[in-house]
This record gives structure tokens, C-alpha cells and sequence, in this order.
């Protein structure tokens, strides 16, 4: 039922955006932490590169799994300068019943990233602070991301796309032993059929070994649980861009996504929106 829910959803929406949407419309989304990015990676893009100096995204997104139940995730980014890019989120996961009792899951979110002044081919670097099951102080740990991230504007089968590619290092403090382990991630951003959509719809995917977090929903609490840590993690959807509507000025976006699709527990389908604007 919830699977034929959502998809009259996104059909829904991709038929309405093909009958408003204009041909002078650029996004710029929400990672599931906040970043702006795909959806486990960053891009080397901020929220905001237009002609403003301060620019405010507000973002809500809902992680399904049937077996494990729903986290909630608001986030918060704000684009400085065309430039430095600050976000938070809070990852609100269901408790995890642990010898009879439930223990807190949840996760607070904070990151940075400057965006280098380069020309065609889009270069960031950028770092995430992860507070990792607050309240709980058997299992409350933190990790530490720096990242490089680089972003390039091509073509897929004649229509627009971007890809990236994400290196970085995660750091704990707190319990996890610090190995020698590599981030990396890819993942591209096609908009798709443009003389139907216009720039409004866009198929997103991202493969990573790391999660949008360190202990990414689905999760049974403890350190190395998370979606991303045994075979890494493939998401895929559809970003449709609102503000593409004829005298919608402001950004408002619709994530539809498909979470560690090939992996069978762990297989979950994210909603989201993001609404956001220049000041």
C-alpha cells in the first residue's frame, strides 16, 4: 500500500510539472544531512550561487523501513557569500529496545563547506561533525568528516547532467577505534527530458561506502551498524523542482528516493521537501 501510495505521488508530480514547468530553473538540494548534495554525498555546490549574499534552505525528510520503522529529519543550510555553506540536521530515529529497554537513537548533524573559486568544474572542501546517538551514554560517540568534493557539468544521452565525486576520512572520538578506512563516493544528477520537463525533473544516484551519517537509518544502535557499512550504499530518485512554475520565485523542492536499494533489510524509500530563498 505504501509503495503504491508514494509512486501515484511521484507520477502525480511529473505530470504537473510537465504541464507548468519553465526552462530557466536551477537546483540546488539538500543532501539527507543537510549538505546540499545528492542524497548520502555532497556536491562541490552551495545552496545559493546567485547574486545574494545570504541564502536560507529549510528541508524535512521522512526515511521509511518497513521493518524498522520512520526517522525524521529536519534540516537547516545557509549559503554565505555564494561561497561558505552552513548546515544542520536532526536525525530523529526510533529507539532501539535494547535488554528489554529502549535506548536513544538519535543523531545531531552539523557541517560546513567553502566552495573554491574555479571555473568550469565546481571544487569544495568541506567537514561534518556528527553527534552520534544523543542521551544515550552507553552507545553516544562522535565522527568527524572532512571531504573534497568535485563537481562537472556534462551530457547523458544529449541531456544535462552533473557528476561528483566525494574523497574523505571519517574520525571518532568517544568509542570507534580510528582505522585507516577511505570515504569515497559518485553519483550524478541528470535532468531528464528537458524539451518535456524543462529543467523541473531530475534523476538522481549515488553510490557511497559511507551513509549520510555514521549510523545512517536503518540501524540497530550500536557503532558499524548502519546501512552503508558492510557493502556500501546505493540511492536513487527523482528531484522535482517546483520553483520551475511560472511565478514561483522562491525554491521548492520534492525528493522521491529509493535508499540502499540492493540490499534487502536495509532497503528503505525516503520523502522529502525543501523550501528555501535569497535574502
Amino acid at each position: 500500500m505504501k509503495r503504491t501510495i508514494c509512486f501515484c505521488a511521484v507520477l502525480f508530480a511529473l505530470v504537473f510539472v510537465s504541464a507548468y514547468a519553465q526552462s530557466d530553473s536551477a537546483t540546488r538540494g539538500q543532501s539527507m544531512n543537510g549538505a546540499t548534495g545528492l542524497y548520502s554525498i555532497p556536491t562541490a555546490r552551495i545552496g545559493w550561487e546567485g547574486s545574494k549574499n545570504l541564502g536560507l534552505d529549510l528541508g524535512y525528510r521522512a526515511v521509511i523501513n518497513n521493518d524498522r520503522g520512520t526517522a525524521h529529519i529536519p534540516a537547516l543550510t545557509v549559503s554565505l557569500f555564494r561561497t561558505v555553506e552552513l548546515s544542520a540536521a536532526f536525525d530523529i530515529q526510533p529507539s532501539i529496545q535494547t535488554y528489554g529497554d529502549h535506548s536513544d537513537n538519535s543523531d545531531i548533524l552539523l557541517g560546513i563547506k567553502i566552495k573554491l573559486p574555479t571555473d568550469k568544474t565546481a571544487v569544495a572542501l568541506g567537514g561534518n561533525v556528527q553527534i552520534i546517538n544523543i542521551g544515550n551514554d552507553k552507545h553516544f560517540y562522535n565522527a568527524y568528516q572532512p571531504y573534497l568534493a568535485i563537481t562537472y557539468s556534462g551530457n547523458f544521452f544529449s541531456m544535462p547532467a552533473e557528476t561528483t565525486v566525494v574523497f574523505g576520512k571519517t574520525l571518532y572520538s568517544g568509542g570507534p577505534e580510528n582505522i585507516s578506512n577511505i570515504d569515497f563516493g559518485m553519483g550524478f544528477d541528470i535532468i531528464l527530458f528537458p524539451d518535456v520537463f524543462k529543467n523541473a525533473v531530475h534523476w538522481i544516484i549515488d553510490f557511497s561506502n559511507f551513509g549520510y551519517s555514521d549510523n545512517s537509518w536503518p540501524n540497530y544502535l550500536v557503532h558499524g551498524t548502519g546501512t552503508a557499512w558492510h557493502r556500501g550504499i546505493l540511492n536513487t530518485g527523482f528531484r522535482i523542482d517546483l520553483a520551475s512554475i511560472p511565478n514561483l520565485k522562491n525554491k521548492l523542492l520534492l525528493d522521491f528516493i529509493f535508499n540502499d536499494l540492493f540490499d534487502a533489510r536495509e532497503r528503505s524509500f525516503t520523502v522529502g521537501v525543501v523550501f528555501g530563498l535569497e535574502i
